[in-house]
């Protein structure tokens, strides 16, 4: 099977974009088809009632059918200053959520702890040993119908194993601190060459390989990241704009705008601030709404590179904070990849462009 990809835009800027409901009936549909186990890493998990019926059906019904069926969630403290911690913007609740729907279930439910200022991020599930669904899109109203996000599936023992191992090691230890070790490697799937990568234990390897993209390229670069805070990245694009390279791109004005005016007011960032006007000058940006805990999350929640015919994608926020949170990257080389991204993204930075 080749990669199935479903791409999700903010329906209030002009998005024909997969269905909330379709979302929801392809989950429940992929983790219902499970014979043996289902196994979910997910950062926030909190599906109005429409939405979670059928994926809560489905999952229950698993588990009471003999299927091994666990979630391990984000138990890290409320924070503020989300985009620098390279994260996205989530409530507590996901814990209340889960234990509402599943509790007295044969779901099992384990909440993974973090150190301070650090985030279990991932956002995935693994069914059988062999499908994984990934991406960018945690399991709430706002992300499937508010945000730009991304979806990949796969059918593949060798990147489910990978998937498996991340998980085991959250489940084991109930800490992000000792996983993603040695959890790095590629394989072949159709055509298609898919690479992974799990933080924190291969975080910095995970900001080494984007700047790798970028310092290679040759034809295209193409962004759409919520928010571009590593130094090196964002050393490597501003290069890559200086040489001619064509970048073109999204990103979350809402998120980075307060980050360039931290930069803007320490003489010590002046660097990475240029870097970053650069940069910023080649792509659009989305005026999300301010975030609040309560208030709509409408942020451009993309993590997105296509270099040439590679594309990096995954949970994973292009912020050296984010190399100490538990993500997962997947880089993958393929012509139709990355044209399919390059062109959802086009679609994106015309819409915004016209306001």
């Amino acid at each position: 099977m080749t990669t199935e990809i479903t791409f999700l835009r903010d329906t209030a800027h002009g998005g024909a974009a997969a269905q909330p409901s379709t979302i929801a009936a392809q989950l429940a549909a992929f983790v219902g088809a499970a014979r043996s186990s289902v196994h979910i890493a997910i950062y926030d998990f909190r599906l109005g009632d429409a939405l979670a019926k059928p994926v809560v059906t489905a999952l229950t019904d698993a588990a009471a059918n003999g299927v091994d069926v666990r979630i391990a969630y984000d138990a890290s403290k409320p924070s503020t200053g989300f985009a620098a911690l390279g994260a996205d913007p989530a409530p507590p609740g996901t814990a209340q959520w889960l234990n509402s729907r599943f509790g007295g279930s044969g779901v099992a439910l384990r909440p993974v702890t973090t150190p301070s200022g650090k985030l279990m991020h991932d956002k995935y599930v693994v069914v059988d040993n062999r499908r994984v669904w990934t991406g960018s899109t945690n399991f709430t109203d706002d992300a499937w119908t508010r945000q730009e996000n991304n979806i990949l599936r796969f059918t593949s023992s060798a990147l489910a194993a990978a998937y498996e191992q991340d998980f085991d090691q959250l489940w084991e230890s109930g800490d992000i601190r000792r996983t993603g070790l040695d959890d790095r490697g590629t394989t072949t799937i159709g055509t298609e060459t898919v690479g992974w990568s799990f933080a924190p234990g291969e975080g910095p390897a995970m900001d080494a390989d984007l700047v790798g993209l970028v310092s290679g390229v040759r034809n295209r670069l193409v962004v759409a990241s919520m928010v571009i805070t590593s130094h090196a990245l964002l050393a490597a694009l501003a290069k890559a704009v200086s040489t001619g390279v064509h970048v073109s791109g999204m990103y979350d004005a809402g998120q980075m705008g307060p980050i360039a005016h931290e930069w803007a007011s320490s003489k010590s960032s002046a660097q990475t601030l240029a870097d970053w006007q650069t940069v910023a000058a080649k792509l659009v940006g989305k005026r999300s709404t301010p975030y609040s805990p309560t208030g709509v999350h409408d942020f451009m929640h993309l993590k997105v590179l296509v270099s040439d015919d590679t594309v990096a994608t995954g949970s994973y926020n292009f912020s050296a904070n984010a190399e100490g949170n538990a993500e997962n990257q997947l880089r993958l080389t393929s012509g139709r990849i990355a044209d399919s991204y390059a062109a959802f993204v086009a679609t994106l930075v015309e819409a915004y462009s016209a306001g």
